[in-house]
This record gives C-alpha cells, sequence and structure tokens, in this order.
C-alpha cells in the first residue's frame, strides 16, 4: 500500500486511482484535475494524526493494518485493502 496526498489529506491505497475513489465516496466532492492533484509520499514522512501525534506514514500504516488484522482474527469481516485516511500534512 502507497500513501498520497489528496489537498491535506493522507489518503493509503494500493493505487492512485483508488485514493481518488475513496475522497469522492467517503470524503465527498469532486477532485478537479485528480491526477495532477495526487502525489505519492514517502513512507518516513511524518503526519498528523487525529489524536494530535506526529508518526510516520509507516507507523500508521502498520498501525492500522495490524487493527484490521484484529477484526479479522475475531472474524469480523475486514477488507485489508480498503483505502483509508491516516492524518493530514502540517
Amino acid at each position: 500500500m502507497q500513501a498520497y496526498r489528496i489537498n491535506k489529506l493522507v489518503i493509503v491505497a494500493d493505487i492512485k486511482e483508488e485514493a481518488c475513489d475513496f475522497y469522492r465516496r467517503e470524503i465527498g466532492g469532486d477532485l478537479p484535475d485528480a491526477p495532477n492533484m495526487i502525489e505519492e509520499l514517502p513512507y518516513l514522512m511524518e503526519v498528523c494524526c487525529d489524536d494530535g501525534t506526529v508518526k510516520t506514514i509507516k507507523a500508521r500504516i502498520n498501525e492500522e493494518l495490524d487493527a484490521r488484522n484484529t477484526w479479522l482474527n475475531m472474524g469480523v469481516p475486514c477488507d485489508l485493502h480498503w483505502p483509508f485516511v491516516i492524518g493530514t500534512l502540517p
């Protein structure tokens, strides 16, 4: 999975097109000039999390995938590769 910047949001998805679709469906709104608006980010870049902490993209991806694996281990259906927001850029 890779992190992409859309506006100030950092969305993790397998491919850029999935990040765009996720933004349209889950966040809402159109993405004018989407291909030029989305930027792939390095794993060691830091993002601001919802709880006010700052973590690397890699750490946030691992946290989310660990949480999803926990749900799967408990028998709760969960798509490991569904895109998700991990934070915002400062």
